[in-house]
């Protein structure tokens, strides 16, 4: 038995909408977006707003969904269990324990177009209204929001914290002034591949700190919540 995909066998999968879902697709999107295409399943797990052991257990379903339709064998454990993510990722043990997406499936991805990487361009004609791909957030460095969208919501809202009312330019100085995270009304799990935003409605700019906070939960707190436990503090 094949333990390794081709190229053209990951195409036709990620296509199967009765092997592939929404979440088995999220997972490869976030991955996709990191360097080198790697992270740790918890990180990814922040990204979709879904704990990373939900994750694991999935790509074990996930793996035995693909095993119905394509002969492949998995890598035993010692435990005579299965790596079942072994066929989707390269992994390695550092503080955790990291995935990173195979050549094959990174090419099938980018082949397929399902990547979530959105272009758009320099103009846009309803400034109000703007497409966002489901694969960029700001939770982490290394995901970027639509520069249109967020500079639209800290135009209305400033560069203050949302939830403590921080602004980085009063502590740092230069240093500081200008720097924000957005975060996103909605968890990244909820949304389609493709969804309209409205920066006004559905971002506001929070410190690193309150958005960390904000993403303890599953689902996140909504502002109003954390505010109130800033409070009783």
């Amino acid at each position: 038995m094949a333990t390794v995909l081709t190229e053209k066998e990951w195409k036709e999968i990620l296509l199967n909408s009765d092997i592939t879902n929404k979440l088995d697709l999220s997972i490869f999107q976030a991955l996709y977006a990191f360097d080198n295409c790697q992270a740790s399943a918890s990180e990814i797990g922040k990204i979709l707003g879904v704990h990373y052991v939900s994750l694991n257990s999935e790509i074990g379903r996930y793996a035995k969904r693909i095993a119905k339709y394509y002969d492949i064998g998995f890598t035993i454990r010692e435990n005579q269990k299965y790596k079942f993510w072994d066929l989707f990722f390269n992994g390695w043990q550092e503080r955790y324990f990291i995935w990173q997406l195979k050549k094959e499936l990174i090419n099938a991805l980018e082949k397929t177009d399902l990547t979530g990487k959105v272009f758009f361009s320099d103009e846009i004609n309803n400034q109000e209204i703007l497409i966002e791909g489901v694969k960029r957030t700001i939770v982490v460095n290394s995901y970027e929001r639509n520069p249109k969208a967020r500079e639209l919501c800290i135009k209305e809202y400033g560069y203050s914290c949302s939830v403590c009312e921080l602004e980085f330019g009063d502590i740092y100085g230069e240093l500081g002034k200008g720097f924000i995270h957005v975060h996103h009304l909605i968890p990244i799990s909820k949304l389609k591949k493709s969804y309209k935003i409205d920066p006004i409605k559905d971002l506001r700019p929070v410190c690193p700190n309150c958005h960390a906070m904000l993403h303890k939960k599953n689902p996140p707190l909504s502002i109003e919540e954390l505010k109130n436990i800033i409070r009783k503090i």
